[in-house]
């Protein structure tokens, strides 16, 4: 029986001084959780030459006669990028899905990443601790796809945790917070994340690093709250402060949206009123803005008001269950 070997890695939610862990921002500081909902990998050897990847979310796939001679063509690159890296040279199929839809916001693309390096590695026998998965994971979106990519979204996936990360780009110094069983429980309760829409943020990054760079003061100095606002957030967690959790929220959110107007939109402002008018003291649009998905902090007792009303209006909830495992890799 041929070799069957699985991977999974966790997304983030509720990066706190997200969009400084990028080469334009000097000395940035993330402040994010990582969550049990998952990006899967399988990988099966194949008698067939061929490698052949099928994105089972997207209904896609492709083939790869010689990773040597790889063209990224817009169809699932990132894989592709993977397979010339880890320089896999034998028949494999390899089969890919994501809990969560793409264009969230919490890092899928990232966590695909991390999982498929991480199964590709166990495939051929060789070791990465998770650093290094991670910093391949983000050299396959810079090095060899050419696109804008902050760091911290593959060393969330590749350690799961609740994690404060401070940048000297591309390198990152990452510092797990450890907190109680109690408190864990606490954030699980208290955290709602709301899906809204798939969103592409191009254009909104395109325009912040332009102006950034250009001296703009409103958006550098919407950068340096985002980042005190990490500082924030790790004194609050490990304080236990569930009103200074929100507030910091709140504060980043606010900073958010100083950096481009596209940062709001109709769904994002009936969603911010529904949780603010049913009892919730946090609210932050995940990842780059815009859309994607939004984690809000429920006072205590409102969270159930709070997602009822959501799911009346048509809001689609995920759960919230921290991991702290990170990638994961098994064998059949």
């Amino acid at each position: 029986m041929s070799r069957i070997i699985f991977s999974r890695a966790p997304v983030r939610i509720n990066d706190i001084g997200g969009w400084t862990d990028t080469w334009f921002y000097p000395n940035g500081a993330v402040f994010n959780f990582a969550i049990n909902l998952y990006s899967h990998v399988r990988l099966q050897e194949s008698s067939d030459e061929k490698i052949k990847i099928y994105s089972e979310n997207l209904d896609l796939n492709t083939e790869i006669a010689n990773y040597r001679k790889i063209e990224y063509d817009g169809i699932l690159d990132l894989l592709k990028a993977a397979v010339k890296r880890m320089e896999v040279r034998t028949g494999l199929d390899i089969h890919v899905r994501a809990d969560a839809p793409p264009g969230s916001g919490i890092g899928t693309s990232a966590s695909v990443a991390v999982a498929l390096i991480a199964a590709l590695t166990k495939f051929k026998g060789e070791m990465m601790v998770p650093h290094e998965i991670a910093e391949l994971a983000h050299k396959l979106e810079t090095e060899e796809l050419k696109l804008e990519s902050g760091v911290q979204d593959q060393y969330a996936s590749a350690y799961g945790g609740i994690n404060f990360m401070e940048f000297d780009y591309p390198r990152v110094k990452l510092s797990p917070v450890r907190i109680s069983e109690q408190k864990i429980c606490q954030i699980e309760s208290q955290m709602i994340l709301v899906y809204l829409s798939s969103r592409s943020s191009s254009e909104m990054h395109k325009n912040v690093i332009k102006k950034y760079l250009e001296g703009d003061k409103n958006i550098q100095q919407a950068f340096d709250i985002l980042k005190n606002c990490a500082y924030k957030m790790k004194n609050a967690i490990k304080a236990n402060d569930l009103n200074e959790i929100g507030a910091v929220m709140n504060e980043n959110w606010e900073a958010q949206k100083m950096l481009h107007p596209l940062m709001v939109n109709d769904d994002i402002l009936k969603l911010e009123k529904i949780a603010f008018s049913n009892g919730a003291i946090g609210f932050k649009n995940n990842g780059a803005g815009g859309g994607g998905s939004i984690t809000i902090l429920a006072d205590i007792g409102k969270e159930h008001e709070i997602k009822k009303n959501l799911i009346n209006a048509g809001f689609t909830l995920f759960p919230i269950n921290l991991n702290f495992n990170g990638v994961q890799t098994w064998e059949l």
